[in-house]
């Protein structure tokens, strides 16, 4: 005899995982609000970034993808 799960059963299999990860998302909710961070074209994840005189370096630390942008005065 199969042992079924229903959907309710499933969500509280690995609750403190699915509260990790429903902060997570709030906090880059928040960053993404500010409008200050940008995510990388490639894997998505978020840009650091340098201020080098008018431009604007942006490194992916998970991929290693670089981007220049210019600062508009």
């Amino acid at each position: 005899m199969p042992i079924i799960f229903s959907d309710e059963d499933l969500m509280y299999l690995d609750k403190d995982q699915d509260e990790k990860l429903r902060s997570i998302r709030q906090t880059i909710d928040a960053i993404k609000a500010k409008g200050n961070t940008t995510f990388c074209k490639k894997c998505g994840h978020m840009m650091q970034y340098f201020t080098v005189g008018n431009a604007k370096l942006l490194q992916c630390v998970f991929c290693g993808n670089r981007v220049a942008e210019m600062i508009e005065l």
